[in-house]
């Protein structure tokens, strides 16, 4: 399926503001207005994009999965559940999907973390990637909340282990979120090709900003 039919499988339920592809392993920074929806599209499958967000007039406001799972009162997050910040006010709400696997409990790839598991330094990451796309916004490494990620499968098992799967989506599965105050919104296309996250095989990801009609 080429970029363009993917990124249109689903209609989009309203006027587009913005459209744009993250190519793979790449990442985006952005605004975005109280009451747009941010849409996700997986163009080729089985590749997850970790957001992270930002009031846009306080950046200390951050993103907060502990807060959201909490005030959720469930681990795998679904549609109408809002994704709350550090001082616990809403920024995002889940407003529709076509695959609605999502992860909301763990901390997204690094350097660090890819030397320790897999015994590779220099790898492409998702906390360098946020790095760069929040550096013109004074924002370092170290001030990046966890992520969330749709699309992503986490097996949790009787024993409490947790295995990464491969995702199930498809190419042209989509994933909206509206938000709820106007947010400086990051975006890293996962560059993980040494577990099964994104199929062991890291794609792009397409982008849009739309106004519910």
């Amino acid at each position: 399926m080429a970029n363009d039919q993917a990124i249109r499988r689903y209609p989009v339920p309203g006027t587009i503001v913005k459209e744009w592809i993250i190519p793979a392993k790449e990442y985006s920074a952005f605004t975005l207005s109280r009451g747009q929806i941010l849409r996700f599209v997986d163009i080729e499958g089985k590749q997850v994009p970790d957001l992270v967000c930002f009031n846009k007039s306080d950046l200390t406001e951050q993103l907060n999965m502990g807060n959201t799972l909490l005030l959720n009162k469930r681990r795998e997050l679904r549609q109408g559940d809002v994704l709350y910040s550090v001082t616990c006010n809403p920024m995002m709400t889940i407003t529709g999907y076509s695959n609605e696997e999502s992860y909301a409990y763990g901390p997204m790839c690094s350097e660090e973390l890819n030397r320790i598991r897999y015994g590779v330094p220099g790898t492409r990451n998702c906390r360098d990637n946020f790095a760069m796309a929040l550096a013109p916004h004074g924002l370092d490494r170290r001030q990046i909340p966890n992520a969330f990620v749709p699309f992503m499968r986490v097996e949790v098992e009787a024993n409490g282990s947790m295995e990464i799967k491969e995702p199930t989506s498809r190419p042209g599965d989509f994933y909206d979120l509206r938000a709820e105050m106007d947010l400086l919104v990051a975006v890293s296309n996962c560059p993980q090709e040494r577990n099964p996250c994104n199929g062991f095989n890291p794609t792009p990801t397409g982008m849009i900003i739309y106004e519910a009609g």
